[in-house]
C-alpha cells in the first residue's frame, strides 16, 4: 500500500485546501483544456492546489514569447 503523506494543520483561522497530485489535476475535467500545460508545468509526486495550479498556468499564459 501506497503510505498517504501528512499535511500540516492549517493555520487558524484558514481553511485546509484539498490538494491534488499531477496525474489527478491531468485527469480532472476542470483542466481538460490545459492538460498539455499542466504536464509541462507540474512536477510529479507533488501535490498542489487548485488556486495553485491555476495561478501558475495563468503566469504561463501572460509569459513573453521568446
Amino acid at each position: 500500500m501506497e503510505e498517504k503523506k501528512k499535511q500540516a494543520p492549517p493555520e487558524k483561522g484558514r481553511k485546509a485546501e484539498n490538494r491534488f497530485s499531477k496525474e489527478q489535476l491531468t485527469a480532472s475535467a476542470r483542466f481538460r483544456e490545459r492538460r498539455d500545460i499542466l504536464e509541462a508545468l507540474l512536477v510529479p509526486g507533488q501535490t498542489y492546489t487548485v488556486k495553485a495550479v491555476e495561478e501558475k498556468v495563468e503566469h504561463y499564459m501572460k509569459g513573453k514569447v521568446r
